[in-house]
């Protein structure tokens, strides 16, 4: 950057970017390239976009970072100060969408039966799939009751 203002890097790293100047040139650099501040609604549409269009195909948060800071730059819009908090609402927004049409596939019966694996109601008070993962214990007969009642609660 010092090198495009034809300045010593030391100086440039003296300057204030909370200063009313700071804020003036970078008025003046957005009008000069066609750029403009990001506002509120942009960053829902943002957040939608990335949720809708990007968060499906891509786990990976950089590149959910990436991708939102190239649409930024096409839609000629100054990133907004709140890329993490856009990435992390797009992706909550994405997950709840993914869960939802599972559900909606899986259909009633498929989903209660899920949903008794993980609810409390066992005898110990634990859910069904917590006391399939508990270890049997020592060999015996009443660990070897317990794992009949398991896998006849699983089948």
């Amino acid at each position: 950057m010092a090198d495009a203002v034809k300045v010593p890097a030391e100086d440039l790293a003296k300057y204030d970017l909370s200063s009313r100047s700071a804020k003036g040139h970078r008025t003046q650099i957005r009008e000069a390239l066609g750029f403009r501040p990001a506002t509120r609604a942009d960053e829902e549409w943002l957040t939608g976009w990335l949720a809708d269009e990007v968060c499906p195909v891509e786990l990976v948060e950089d590149r959910l970072r990436e991708a939102l800071l190239v649409q930024c730059r096409s839609d000629r819009i100054e990133p907004p100060g709140r890329i993490e908090r856009i990435v992390a609402a797009a992706r909550a927004r994405a997950d709840r969408v993914f869960c939802a049409q599972t559900v909606a596939r899986l259909g009633g019966v498929c989903a209660r039966r899920l949903l008794d694996l993980v609810a409390e109601g066992n005898e110990d008070g634990t859910a069904l799939l917590a006391s399939l993962k508990l270890d049997p214990g020592a060999v015996g007969l009443d660990s070897l009751l317990t794992e009949i009642t398991k896998l006849t609660a699983v089948r």
